[in-house]
């Protein structure tokens, strides 16, 4: 669903820095109760979470590099699919979504924030992605919008503008999304893991993303509509899908603005 003018909710406020580095202090040193209360959403999020005992000493390293802990903000402060000023007051609305690259512990995470009911908490629906990703076995196939979006980017990066086409809907102009496109493929297997590796979540009916066109898109009431958004690397990537005749296509976009990047 394309959308216009939206509403915006009321505001209220905290630290979405703060917010992310007590997350990593309780997920590195196994805090269910901490952890529990700073996820969103709370249910099934445990699963992340090892019940392994932690040493004191191993506690006190974990705290002392969350302080000092320097976060790269990925993505600009957005509400319902549009940017947000920094408030005068500091506090934002309900719904503000950002995201971070955190290097900790010697590794690289992306971690997606958005405030809730006054409190900034951390969206782990992609990390739910990964873990569910990371337990199929070779028999288990991917959900079917997944397995299109996957399948569309693979053959968009081969340059397979036949199998491209036929993952668009109807009548899309095939430029679209060739814009920007290489001369040749990629020849390296970089950006194919990539794709392969990127977790997709369904966005929510409340949820508004921005396409790389500009237009705004939410959820449709139909179950013939879908918003997924997929972190390929740490570049979030929001793809509007339409059923046609039973089968699932995808609304062109530039995407090689960030298979380019």
């Amino acid at each position: 669903m394309l959308l216009s003018a939206l509403q915006v909710p009321a505001v209220s406020g905290d630290s979405p820095e703060s917010t992310v580095k007590a997350f990593l202090r309780a997920a590195y040193t196994h805090d269910a109760a901490q952890f529990n209360s700073l996820v969103y959403p709370r249910a099934a999020a445990g699963v992340l979470l090892s019940t392994e005992l932690v040493p004191k000493e191993r506690i006190q390293t974990i705290e002392s590099e969350a302080n000092s802990l320097r976060l790269r903000q990925l993505q600009p402060f957005r509400q319902l699919g549009k940017l947000v000023a920094s408030p005068p007051s500091g506090v934002y609305p309900d719904g503000t979504t950002t995201r971070y690259m955190a290097p900790f512990e010697g590794d690289v995470s992306v971690i997606s924030v958005v405030k809730k009911e006054g409190r900034w908490l951390v969206d782990v629906r992609w990390w739910l992605k990964i873990r569910e990703m990371s337990l199929r076995d070779e028999k288990s196939k991917p959900e079917e919008k997944e397995l299109v979006i996957k399948k569309f980017l693979l053959n968009l990066l081969r340059m397979n503008r036949r199998a491209v086409g036929e993952s668009l809907v109807p009548g899309s102009n095939l430029e679209t999304v060739f814009e920007g496109a290489p001369g040749v493929p990629e020849p390296s297997d970089v950006l194919p893991s990539l794709v392969i590796e990127m977790p997709l979540i369904e966005a929510e009916p409340d949820e508004v993303y921005p396409l790389l066109s500009g237009a705004l898109v939410r959820k449709g009431a139909s179950d013939d509509e879908s918003i997924m958004v997929g972190l390929f690397g740490p570049s979030e990537m929001v793809f509007h899908l339409r059923r046609i005749k039973a089968e699932w296509r995808i609304v062109p976009q530039p995407y090689f603005r960030i298979l380019n990047r």
